[in-house]
């Protein structure tokens, strides 16, 4: 006995899912950094300008525009902030790991996300602050970088499907 038939193979191409997944999660990556800092380094009180700068790292990396100012009777603090601030955008597309990073040494940006220093001064404050903590920056931040998270669709893999027949017998 003998059977004839036609089979039909699906086959992914998936070379060009990967680099269409890959340019989904680059530009989610930049919307949500851009809301991160939307939502963080944009609320900081600025008095000198370290605060701010200690955002700078990522801010450049996703050319997000960072104001950063001084008070008037203030010194230029821009460059402290810089030293203890770090950032930036990292993928490792063969583990699919997207992610940006923050992160800052500055102790008083650190003891105002958490405390009002005008009710429990940190011991180097030496005057009250106008815009008292706690900041919560990183509580503000995390809400915003869901936002865009939780709208990021991927491309849908049937799209990258091609069928094969095989002809049998």
């Amino acid at each position: 006995m003998r059977f004839t038939g036609v089979y039909t193979l699906p086959r992914l191409n998936l070379d060009a899912y990967l680099r269409d997944l890959h340019d989904v999660l680059s530009e989610a990556m930049a919307r949500a950094a851009f809301a991160w800092l939307e939502a963080t380094a944009d609320k900081i009180p600025q008095w000198s300008g370290a605060s701010a700068a200690t955002f700078l790292h990522l801010a450049r990396e996703v050319s997000y525009s960072l104001p950063i100012s001084q008070a008037g009777i203030a010194p230029n603090r821009v460059s402290l902030g810089l030293r203890h601030g770090d950032g930036g955008v990292e993928v490792d597309r063969a583990q699919g790991r997207y992610f940006f990073s923050y992160s800052t040494t500055l102790e008083h940006l650190i003891y105002n996300e958490f405390n009002n220093a005008n009710v429990k001064p940190d011991p180097t404050l030496f005057s009250r602050l106008i815009n008292p903590g706690p900041y919560q920056f990183q509580q503000k931040g995390k809400v915003a970088f869901l936002r865009v998270a939780s709208s990021v669709r991927l491309p849908n893999p049937f799209l990258y499907l091609k069928a094969r027949k095989i002809k049998v017998g």
